[in-house]
């Protein structure tokens, strides 16, 4: 009974103490959170160290050159120290140049980082972006097929050897089109608009810029002339091929060629453009009778003739020269037999000799 008695009496000095105790570890905890002025000083003593380092060039540094696009740019780290060997650290004056030679030449491309451009050695480490002040001329990169970079710092001589430089530099190349290089392989059809085109760029010839000369020939073809052009159909030529003689002819006479039965004619399709024929003959009457000569069209089989035409002709004595042309404005398209004829009378003999021609145009 005695127990139980004890243990209520010293639960709650118990509990008093913790409670004591809590606040106690919590003043504590409060004290090593507020800074000391040791931290204070420690702090701002690290800070300007920090500083210092930066501005002396104790750190890394970031790629000297202002904000241009990396295409026209070539990134370089080199590492600079003195004649001992030593690394150096500061700011010094370098002039950086392009050569296509291991040695000797004119350089192709120079940029100077000097005065308030020069560059911040740290440790004999420096990185530069190589035309950032000095753009590199692209023709310096796509026509050299090797490039080799020059360093001359403050006053001294260029340094030796040069440093080749790798596979950086060309890879601009990709970006642009060499000269020259676009074929007419390569233009799709339609490519080149009015658009694409300078304002000293003319499409059309200045007149009489055009001369025979730069004809090619058969280049001008019947759609390029603002004139339709005659097209032969079909010609028929007897020139002493032979001399058939018919007896006790009168009227409408078919002109006869190599033998009596030879018509001086031509069957041609027409496409309903005006037509041209032209005929000759040349024959003798015995005994001479008035003569005539025409052109008959014919269509059909049988052949009807459509209509003939007739004409005087040129007479000395017994000889006979003719010649007809006619232009027919108004046929129909289709096929037609254009005949050379000749007209006597009274009847009388004919002797078919030497030019008899018929021949047939379409406009």
């Amino acid at each position: 009974m005695e127990t139980p008695e004890t243990i209520t009496i010293q639960l709650p000095s118990f509990i008093t103490r913790l409670r004591r105790r809590g606040r106690e570890g919590w003043q504590r905890l409060g004290r090593r959170l507020l800074p000391t002025p040791g931290n204070v000083l420690f702090t701002l003593l690290m800070i300007g160290l920090l500083l210092w380092a930066q501005s002396a060039g104790a750190l890394p540094l970031r790629l000297l050159g202002p904000n241009v696009p990396s295409t026209n740019t070539i990134a370089y780290q080199g590492r600079l120290a003195d004649a001992g060997g030593s690394p150096l650290t500061g700011t010094y004056n370098i002039i950086f140049r392009l050569y296509n030679a291991a040695s000797g030449g004119a350089p192709l491309w120079e940029e100077q980082w000097t005065g308030q451009n020069g560059v911040q050695v740290s440790d004999g480490l420096f990185n530069v972006m190589l035309g950032s002040l000095t753009p590199i001329p692209q023709a310096v990169v796509t026509g050299n097929n090797t490039l080799w970079l020059g360093i001359t710092v403050g006053t001294d001589d260029e340094m030796a050897p040069r440093v080749q430089l790798g596979s950086v530099p060309f890879a601009v190349q990709a970006l642009t089109v060499p000269d020259g290089s676009v074929t007419t392989e390569k233009i799709a059809d339609q490519a080149v608009t009015q658009a694409k085109l300078g304002p000293d760029v003319n499409l059309v010839p200045p007149d009489g810029s055009i001369t025979t000369a730069k004809l090619a020939d058969g280049a001008v073809t019947e759609p390029k002339l603002g004139v339709r052009l005659p097209r032969l159909l079909g010609q028929k030529t007897c020139d002493g091929c032979g001399q058939p003689i018919e007896s006790n002819q009168f009227d409408w006479v078919s002109v006869k060629g190599a033998n009596a039965q030879d018509i001086i004619e031509v069957t041609a399709t027409t496409q309903g453009g005006v037509v041209m024929v032209l005929m000759t003959s040349r024959h003798s009457l015995s005994p001479v009778a008035e003569p005539w000569c025409g052109i008959s069209v014919l269509q059909g089989v049988p052949k009807s003739a459509l209509r003939a035409w007739k004409q005087t002709n040129a007479r000395t004595g017994t000889d006979i020269g003719c010649s007809v042309s006619y232009v027919f404005a108004d046929l129909p398209p289709g096929t037609y037999t254009f005949r050379a004829m000749g007209y006597v009378y009274p009847a009388t003999q004919i002797k078919w000799w030497y030019q008899r021609q018929v021949a047939v145009f379409e406009y």
